[in-house]
């Protein structure tokens, strides 16, 4: 038995089930080690589901995505029940837990195991990458479109998918804290957040670049005070600790450089995986951190943003290799 298998073992006897129905995405791609059972990228649910009981691991499919489940997603250890596309699918006998509409196994994910840390890296350093390439590249000019579509094409080319793809430029950056791309052509400075996908792993990543040889004063002005409290996330992060505990030390130095009601316009962040965030990190979430966490801190002053994937260890995944930096936060390149 496998520590995954352990996990819902676990799972089934203290909830008095007799195995787990996973729908998600998100939960196939964590008890098989990456199975990708998608075909519309909207969809939190996909065109396969497992049945797992301590004796048997079953999937559950149609006739159309027989095939090629068995061959390119899930090992000899699964069984296959298949059915007609054009009937409903049979849910299984007995007493089972399910993940929807619901998801209650985010806590049975927390913790990576080795392979997965493993391969959370690579998806933070290809990602790192790709990213940087792109900023470096950008010409005023150039539309948002154009920026997203360059990073979209290169992750892409390395097997990645991009379910969340952001870039704003301009006022578009104040006005907007989810700006997916548009036609707008950037002037003077332009942020891109981007959230990469591989093996069912997620990292999330933002950075922002100005034209011009200084930030303008306001600028720099805010983007030093969201880099302090990014900081102070990070500093506050390590097994054990409670996410509304680790959220009150951001919002003091929110406090504490001047922007107290900041933290009220957006989400912080929180722990992730196989989801951009498992759930957010609340003044009333009591939940605490655990060892070989992925979490994503996001702290955001209107105009500016901060943001990187770390281990529960303090290790960032998705930092850069020659990135100016803002005290142990990524800054703002300046473009002259």
């Amino acid at each position: 038995m496998n520590e995954k298998d352990r996990r819902l073992a676990e799972f089934c006897k203290r909830r008095g089930v007799d195995g787990v129905w996973l729908k998600r995405r998100t939960n196939v791609a964590w008890i098989t080690d990456g199975a990708d059972v998608h075909v519309d990228a909207s969809s939190s649910t996909g065109v396969g589901s497992v049945v797992w009981t301590p004796k048997k691991k079953i999937v559950l499919c149609d006739n159309i995505e027989d095939r090629r489940l068995r061959e390119e997603e899930f090992g000899e250890e699964w069984s296959f029940d298949v059915g007609k596309w054009w009937e409903s699918t049979v849910a299984p006998k007995g007493k089972f837990a399910t993940d929807f509409p619901d998801d209650v196994f985010a806590d049975l994910r927390a913790s990576l195991t080795d392979l997965e840390l493993q391969r959370i890296r690579a998806v933070g350093r290809a990602t790192a990458d790709a990213l940087e390439k792109v900023m470096k590249s950008i010409r005023p000019g150039q539309t948002e479109h154009e920026v997203a579509g360059a990073l979209v094409g290169d992750l892409r080319k390395q097997g990645f998918q991009v379910p969340v793809m952001l870039v704003a430029s301009d006022d578009r950056i104040s006005k907007y804290r989810h700006p997916i791309p548009v036609s707008k052509q950037i002037s003077r400075t332009v942020m891109v957040a981007a959230c990469p996908r591989q093996h069912g792993l997620i990292v999330a990543v933002t950075r922002l670049v100005h034209f011009g040889k200084k930030l303008p004063a306001e600028l720099r002005r805010k983007h030093d005070a969201v880099c302090r409290v990014d900081a102070a996330f990070h500093a506050a992060t390590a097994p054990g600790q409670r996410w509304s505990d680790i959220l009150a030390v951001g919002r003091q130095v929110y406090r504490e450089t001047g922007f107290a009601d900041e933290w009220t316009l957006h989400h912080q962040g929180g722990p992730m995986g196989y989801e951009g965030r498992d759930y957010k990190a609340t003044p009333s979430e009591k939940r605490r951190v655990v060892e070989n966490q992925a979490v994503g801190w996001n702290p955001s002053i209107t105009g500016t943003k901060s943001e990187d994937t770390i281990l529960s260890s303090g290790e960032v995944i998705t930092s850069m290799k020659n990135w100016p930096m803002c005290g142990t936060r990524p800054d703002i390149l300046c473009r002259g």
